[in-house]
């Protein structure tokens, strides 16, 4: 059953049940307070308005503390069908999530793993790097030193050997 359904069957049973007691909007908001529930008088007034089950309300918010006020006070037992669709709805949804927890954990498991493994290989690059960029050093001091040599010599100032 999707959830649309369920509030549009509330929603349903609510206003029979309003109608069946006689229920005013004030009796109902004082019956929420009652029970520490909270629902704007809005709402309620919305809920209750002609037309009600095709508006988008937050069940949660809205629909669910007045069907645990008047439904459970007065024994409404037409909904218990629904009552337990939604109650193995919540339990499959409950086990898709701990799958795709475990399946997250897994990924981010590999993840850290081939983090790790890259960090290794960029401090495996920068020490040859490092290597090279040092032989590169030396060898321009030694090619520099020839040249120099190269020139003294050239110039005749001294003999040099190498």
């Amino acid at each position: 059953m999707e959830i649309e359904k369920l509030k549009k069957t509330t929603i349903e049973r609510l206003k029979k049940v309003k109608a069946e007691q006689g229920l005013s909007v004030s009796r109902i908001m004082e019956m929420l307070e009652a029970k520490g529930k909270f629902v704007s008088e809005a709402t309620v007034k919305r809920i209750f308005s002609e037309g009600s089950e095709d508006f988008n309300f937050r069940y949660q918010d809205s629909i669910a503390p007045l069907a645990d006020v008047l439904l459970d006070l007065y024994g409404d037992t037409s909904g218990l069908d629904e009552v337990m669709a939604l109650k193995q709805i919540i339990h499959d949804k409950n086990q898709t999530i701990e799958f795709m927890m475990i399946k997250f954990e897994e990924q981010k498991s590999a993840y850290e793993k081939n983090v790790a493994h890259l960090k290794g290989q960029i401090h495996r690059l920068n020490e040859r790097l490092d290597i090279r960029e040092r032989s590169i050093e030396r060898k321009d001091t030694i090619m520099e030193k020839l040249l120099n040599a190269y020139l003294l010599k050239e110039n005749g100032d001294i003999e040099v050997e190498l």
